[in-house]
């Protein structure tokens, strides 16, 4: 799995982090807008991801099983507002239990892929 590098777990901890920070003009404060997230997630994509952090540490027998079943858990895409049943066409369902793990996956490979080259560690 991603390491958890940008987690923010308590967020006195982020104030506390944020205070002792010396910042230049080179620097840059980065966040996620969040809005929409659910429906938002691409769901190809992060596929993808997963079958590449799963092909590293299984056979491809494994790999394919485990990717099988995402997919059918990824595609049963249902949710009830106003109480009608309605069915995303992109992302993953609002209050859907895998919501959260999709989205994890999805924007730690984002960061490392697109944003952690942009970081200077001191």
């Amino acid at each position: 799995m991603l390491n958890d590098h940008y987690l923010i777990s308590i967020s006195t901890n982020l104030a506390n982090d944020l205070v002792i920070l010396r910042f230049n003009k080179n620097h840059k404060l980065i966040t996620h807008d969040m809005k929409d997230l659910c429906i938002n997630i691409p769901t190809e994509e992060t596929l993808d991801i997963i079958k590449s952090l799963l092909i590293l540490k299984n056979d491809l027998q494994i790999t394919d099983q485990i990717l099988s079943l995402v997919t059918l858990v990824l595609s049963q895409n249902y949710f009830i507002f106003l109480h009608e049943i309605h069915h995303p066409e992109k992302g993953v369902a609002m209050g859907s239990p895998v919501l959260s793990t999709t989205a994890k996956i999805f924007l730690q490979y984002f960061d490392d892929k697109h944003i952690k080259h942009n970081f200077m560690f001191f």
